[in-house]
């Protein structure tokens, strides 16, 4: 058995589809755009970092590892950020 739709009716929808498909591919560029400059500006900010450090620190040995977690955490946080705004955007634009 086979139903027939007026193709009329399909068109639009698959305009509709097409249109958030296209929404959802501009947010993900954006959201990676965003992604790059935090990276940049991480990277900038660790050598930074690195370069106000004094050569010599007997008393202190845990500054380097405390900050370098602080900047693996803070890549991780931007990644799951990233992740949860295009997971949003997709649901969203695809009306679910």
């Amino acid at each position: 058995m086979t139903v027939n739709m007026p193709s009329s009716s399909v068109e639009p929808e698959i305009d509709l589809v097409e249109f958030k498909l296209d929404r959802l591919i501009d947010e993900m560029r954006f959201v990676r755009s965003h992604m790059i400059a935090l990276d940049t500006r991480m990277r900038g900010i660790e050598t930074y970092l690195r370069a106000s450090e004094p050569i010599e620190q007997p008393e202190s040995k845990s500054r380097p590892w405390f900050a370098a977690a602080a900047i693996a955490t803070a890549k991780t946080l931007s990644i799951l950020v990233a992740v949860g705004i295009a997971t949003g955007a997709a649901l969203h634009y695809l009306g679910t």
